[in-house]
């Protein structure tokens, strides 16, 4: 079994690699932790799409409320020039 630490031959049946002392993972359990991180990292990519999506919109609606304000004054100055 080689150390996936400093790549160390190392006994099957060893525990710690002998020469960095890093804890050697049996197959079984490197398949697991790289499922566990496939996972973490399909929640956090879900996440930043969340937290991107959610911020779009919340520009569109500023983009909104700027549009409908530009409007208003738009009918304000034309009402002024309207009534001189």
């Amino acid at each position: 079994m080689f150390c996936y630490n400093c790549g160390e031959e190392n006994p099957d049946e060893a525990k710690y690699c002998r020469n960095c002392g890093a804890l050697l993972r049996k197959e079984e359990t490197v398949k697991k932790v790289e499922v566990l991180e496939a996972r973490n990292h399909q929640q956090n990519t879900s996440h930043q799409h969340t937290t991107t999506s959610s911020s779009s919109k919340n520009s569109g609606n500023s983009d909104w409320i700027s549009c409908c304000l530009c409007i208003i004054v738009i009918f304000i100055v034309f009402a002024i020039i309207g009534a001189l």
